[in-house]
């Protein structure tokens, strides 16, 4: 090669950024679980009053948008951080399915129940909705952090994608949060207080989101 070749190579070297080393997806999950697992400790702990827990196998429809929730959590949170990771784009879309899968099952649950109870329990007031999906946003901020915290560190393909997944990711642990410690077993109060929590996260932060990714990656 000639000299002025070698100087145009040495000099795109040069304008390289580091690049941090992506932590293994495993790890990188281990550590998320471990957050909203204290964070749910934390909740349970200091909670006073009844916790809808304790009807984990005694109410279906409880039972059904806890398993539901516990899928989109898992899934999305699986999808956001294979996003960040060259040559893992069937681990994000299988994970993207699994959330998605789980959020409309869960709702099917709530749904179900609605009609089969419908005159046998009593609509709550709308106040106790926006009471729980205000906790569970304030509980998915942490969670969401560190999520977002490993997808800023890769590069992914579809930074819109990942933000909205990510977003998903953590607003189902925050949801999953209050669907643990919130007493209320009302059908129509699980789909609008606890399911709605990670819809409602999407909505609101992607758009915010999305503009940070790009400058970070401008």
């Amino acid at each position: 090669m000639t000299s002025g070749t070698d100087r145009l190579i040495a000099s795109l070297v040069r304008q390289l950024e580091p690049v941090r080393p992506l932590p293994r997806l495993r790890l990188a999950f281990a550590v998320i679980l471990a957050v909203w697992a204290t964070l749910l400790g934390a909740v349970v702990w200091a909670h006073e009053g009844p916790l809808g827990i304790r009807a984990l196998f005694d109410d279906g429809v409880y039972l059904g948008s806890a398993l539901g929730l516990a899928l989109a959590a898992l899934g999305a949170t699986v999808s956001a951080l294979a996003a960040g990771v060259p040559g893992r784009e069937r681990v994000e879309t299988g994970g993207m399915g699994v959330a998605l899968f789980g959020l409309v099952a869960a709702a099917a649950a709530c749904l179900l129940g609605m009609e089969t109870l419908r005159e046998m329990v009593a609509s709550p007031h709308v106040g106790v909705d926006r009471m729980c999906l205000q906790e569970g946003a304030l509980l998915s901020l942490l969670p969401g952090g560190v999520i977002l915290s490993f997808l800023v560190r890769g590069w992914a393909m579809h930074p819109l994608r990942a933000a909205a997944v990510a977003l998903l990711a953590s607003g189902a642990l925050g949801g999953l949060i209050v669907h643990a410690s919130c007493g209320l077993l009302e059908p129509r109060h699980l789909l609008l207080g606890h399911l709605g929590v990670p819809l409602v996260f999407v909505v609101l932060g992607l758009y915010p989101l999305a503009v940070i990714l790009r400058r970070i990656r401008g």
